[in-house]
């Protein structure tokens, strides 16, 4: 495990930009953020992708006056545009960032057998599920707030606002219900920074080898690692097609 943390008392986002339209989705997002802190209070972190969308869950937390620290996971296999743009995003808001993944040699070893292709099942599990297991151990963590939406994915459509993570931990999903115009809207209308490879013609943004050009998820090879849960039920492995 390693644990990179930056905290910059100046470093918080300007909360005086307008937004888009303080009704619905963007009331809704912050009075979710609001109870899931009130009732974990420092058990409850944020867990980002470092994605194409992740400053706009990161955004909506510093704008709930909340501190929530932030944990990443880092597979080994990112592309190398990722790290740089979420340090960006953790020094813009003043975070303290956790950072999770497989060791050296678990990474040396996956690159041998390209274990995405081999057993991309396995391959998620030592990339992802483990290093996440791991972190919500080491934190105490009894909740995450995560940035999924049910529009991402037909796997995705039927997930809630709050559901059981793979380690019992409760997942509150405070964007599941915004469509991709009003994220749109929104970066736009407060000038967010996307990933860089949005620029590029990438609608998602995963790992390195598993990630090509394509609007929202249709460029990603592993379309679910397992992360994410419906009703309990982890969402399994899908090989985009």
């Amino acid at each position: 495990m390693s644990i990179y943390e930056l905290v910059q008392s100046d470093g918080e986002a300007d909360s005086s930009v307008v937004t888009p339209s303080e009704t619905g989705e963007y009331n809704d997002a912050l009075q979710r953020i609001d109870q899931a802190h009130q009732t974990y209070g420092d058990g409850l972190f944020t867990l980002t992708s470092a994605g194409v969308d992740s400053a706009l869950l990161i955004d909506l937390v510093s704008r709930s006056g909340h501190s929530i620290e932030l944990i990443h996971i880092n597979t080994g296999f990112l592309t190398p545009e990722t790290i740089p743009f979420r340090d960006s995003l953790v020094e813009k808001y003043g975070l303290r960032l956790h950072e999770f993944g497989p060791s050296e040699e678990e990474v040396r070893t996956m690159s041998e057998m390209q274990l995405w292709q081999t057993d991309p099942e396995e391959y998620s599990r030592v990339t992802k599920l483990e290093p996440l297991t791991r972190a919500i151990q080491t934190l105490g963590v009894t909740a995450l707030l995560s940035g999924i939406r049910r529009d991402q994915t037909s796997n995705r459509a039927e997930i809630g606002v709050i559901d059981t993570g793979n380690d019992g931990e409760t997942r509150i999903h405070p964007v599941i219900d915004w469509d991709q115009a009003a994220i749109d809207d929104y970066f736009s209308v407060n000038g967010l920074p996307r990933h860089p490879l949005y620029e590029q013609g990438y609608g998602s943004v995963g790992d390195a080898h598993t990630t090509f050009k394509g609007k929202n998820r249709e460029g990603r090879v592993i379309d679910e690692c397992g992360i994410h849960v419906v009703g309990g039920v982890v969402i399994r492995n899908r090989l985009a097609t």
